[in-house]
């Protein structure tokens, strides 16, 4: 690695050339601090329930300079694969905020893991984690206490917003105003790392404010028929809107799905959502009139899994949808669920139902800065290099070009693996490009996405598996006839039996010689995929086992 110890570095792992999964590193005095460690879902390698998270290898090479890890905010993006990957970081202390601590603690409690630490912060509260000063800062996303963190060092000062937008009238939390935000950063900052993910769009996100008016307006028009409303389980604020306007309109709310049930627990061990008392428990919401229930559930990005694709396709126990009812989605397409959602909203219209989304009503706003709000921060903090993060090269690209329009003096774009040198007395650079890559939890296990097991799986997937036994003596000479295996494959018992007379004539071509079985199942596995490549114009993962009697 060309850097030295004194050095001040950033590095991420995951989140800076695609959306989701962030984690970030930096270094200082022989040091490293981790922010974030989150999750994305389903790429061309996985299947579409797998958790895909940072390849974090470098690091645990390295676990005994790894000094602290600090969550920005709840989202799985951000925090998703810590109960996961936190036993290979050495159970480091992990400090954030009251919110995202309650979040936290029950994904370990999910997995099992009750040996941890977790340090709580306060807004606007230095602390020195070795080289380190570290401050936070209350930003405002679709989440309480989304957070940004001012790194302090010897070599320079970072602000890292972590997720964030401009929001005049947030409803959960407090805007974000210039005053504050200058006298908690109180002096320059040399680099600003910054969310990128809307950085395509022109005009401001919009406020929550506006989406409780625009909620209010279709609950007191609809009468008749239930409301089914799908968001976030995560923004808070969101799922306040819904049940305070529903109780204007004298209706009960359901909520389905476990993340919101879950989300709803810490929302009010930390004193949200107090307020709100007409939520009902399904067995009460049997009893109430169609006319007078909110549904409030999971599935806004087409989840298979999710409440909303079980009650549109009559897989609850009581619940179901009709023409009369309303579906809205009060949020807005992760990239790469287009499909699923696409697919979800079939069956909605089939079924006769309204149909509301971000495209037709304003019944969502996103949680991260537009062009807009982007100037407005640059102006606010004044960097003097801006590295964007979260989002895709193109996302990063665009963010580096209206840097420059907006007087940035300098911006460096950085990927997954590079490391990029931030000394306030040298250039600043990229120096050196380490392996990044993902990982991917399948069951309990994490596992490299370049793990031979994962291309088998796909292998698999595309064309199929079969297996085939040979049983022999120790003279080579068959004892019974090949026995074929192939669940996954469709192969008729005329090309199985013509399989079996292809292997036999071989094996007994061979018995005059001396023939190893390592050397033997490999001639055998080219022999089963050319025949299947030209019987079914398949070749499967094929596996041969030798039984010597």
């Amino acid at each position: 690695m060309k850097y030295s110890k004194d050095n001040l570095i950033f590095l991420p792992l995951g989140g800076s050339g695609e959306i989701g999964m962030n984690c970030n590193l930096y270094h200082y005095n022989n040091e490293w601090i981790m922010v974030d460690l989150g999750v994305t879902f389903h790429d061309n390698a996985s299947s579409s329930n797998d958790l895909i998270m940072p390849d974090i290898d470098f690091i645990t090479n390295n676990i005994n300079k790894l000094s602290a890890i600090i969550l920005t905010h709840a989202h799985e993006d951000h925090i998703g694969a810590v109960p996961y990957l936190y036993n290979k970081l050495g159970k480091l202390p992990i400090y954030t905020t009251a919110f995202t601590a309650s979040v936290l603690k029950r994904k370990f409690a999910s997995v099992g893991i009750t040996d941890y630490e977790i340090i709580l912060l306060e807004y606007g509260k230095e602390l020195k984690i070795g080289s380190f000063i570290i401050k936070m800062f209350c930003m405002t996303h679709s989440i309480p206490e989304p957070s940004s963190v001012l790194i302090k060092t010897n070599k320079g000062n970072i602000f890292h917003t972590g997720d964030w937008k401009i929001d005049p009238q947030p409803l959960v939390g407090n805007p974000i105003e210039k005053k504050k935000l200058q006298e908690f950063l109180d002096g320059p900052i040399d680099v600003m790392v910054c969310d990128s993910t809307n950085v395509f769009d022109l005009k401001p996100s919009g406020s929550e404010g506006e989406v409780r008016e625009n909620l209010k307006k279709i609950f007191f028009k609809k009468i008749n028929g239930k409301i089914i409303i799908t968001c976030f389980a995560s923004n808070i604020a969101r799922i306040e809107t819904i049940l305070k306007v529903s109780a204007e309109v004298n209706k009960s709310c359901l909520l389905l799905g476990r993340s919101l049930h879950k989300i709803y627990e810490s929302a009010k061990e930390n004193k949200y959502l107090l307020e709100c008392n007409n939520i009902v428990s399904e067995k009460e919401a049997e009893i109430i009139p169609e006319d007078d229930l909110v549904i409030i559930c999971t599935g806004s990005q087409g989840e298979t899994r999710a409440a909303l694709s079980r009650l549109i396709n009559d897989k609850h126990k009581f619940l179901n949808i009709n023409k009369k009812d309303i579906v809205i989605f009060s949020s807005r397409e992760i990239p790469g669920n287009e499909k699923k959602i696409n697919d979800v909203k079939a069956i909605v219209m089939k079924k006769g139902c309204e149909i509301l989304d971000h495209t037709n009503s304003n019944v969502h706003v996103s949680g991260h800065p537009s062009k807009d709000e982007l100037k407005e921060i640059y102006d606010w903090v004044a960097p003097d290099v801006l590295i964007p993060v979260h989002g895709e090269y193109r996302h990063l690209n665009e963010h580096i070009n209206f840097a420059k329009k907006c007087g940035i003096k300098k911006q460096i774009l950085v990927e997954n693996g590079d490391m990029v040198r931030l000394n306030n007395d040298k250039t600043k650079e990229i120096i050196s490009k380490i392996h990044s890559g993902k990982t991917i939890l399948k069951g309990n296990k994490v596992i490299n996405l370049e793990d031979k097991f994962i291309n088998e799986l796909k292998v698999i997937s595309s064309d199929g598996e079969i297996f085939v036994n040979i049983i022999m003596n120790l003279n080579d000479e068959l004892l019974a006839d090949p026995i074929i295996f192939c669940p996954s494959i469709l192969i008729d018992d005329l090309n199985k039996d013509e399989l079996k007379t292809l292997i036999i004539d071989y094996i007994n071509k061979l018995s005059e010689k001396t023939i190893f079985d390592d050397v033997l199942c490999n001639e055998l596995k080219v022999i089963v995929r050319s025949f299947l490549k030209m019987k079914i114009g398949l070749k499967p993962l094929t596996f041969i086992e030798i039984v010597r009697i």
